[in-house]
């Protein structure tokens, strides 16, 4: 990739919402009872029931604002292959997401089990955000053969 194609990087506001969208989707497929919602219930500390509508609504923000961090990232780390763009995906799950739970484990007294579901959960959202997001902005290269 030359240096002009890649100063044209860029992530429209479809790709960052599309794929927020989708790992929210991801997220509610993660916390079902076909994956891991009955250890989620099993440790979480209110009801489900108990919980107002707004949260609903509220909770796919957060995929958003992240996406939206990620993007800005991407378009100026720009991870040239599929490798780059999942190391930077776990690198900031671990140093970010990861160092903050594991704080509510140590400190607050967090279940592990609960802790290590929206561990998970956040380790797949991030990284498929961030090998989505470099995909569409177009900074992943295309593999070449006898290269």
């Amino acid at each position: 990739m030359t240096e002009v194609e890649r100063s044209n990087i860029g992530i429209s506001l479809a790709a960052i919402v599309v794929s927020a969208l989708v790992a929210f989707a991801l997220s509610l497929a993660w916390y079902s009872p076909l994956m891991f919602g009955d250890i989620w219930m099993r440790y979480r500390d209110a009801s489900l029931a108990a919980a107002p509508l707004w949260k609903f609504f509220l909770a796919p923000l957060r995929e958003i604002v992240t996406a939206s961090v990620l993007a800005f990232l991407i378009v100026r780390v720009r991870p040239a292959t599929f490798t780059s763009a999942l190391a930077l995906g776990l690198v900031l799950w671990a140093g970010f997401y990861a160092v903050q739970l594991s704080g509510a484990v140590i400190w607050d007294n967090r279940p592990w089990q609960l802790s290590a579901v929206h561990a998970g959960d956040w380790l797949m959202k991030t990284v498929f955000m961030t090998i989505v997001l470099a995909w569409w902005s177009g900074s992943l290269r295309t593999p070449t053969r006898g290269k």
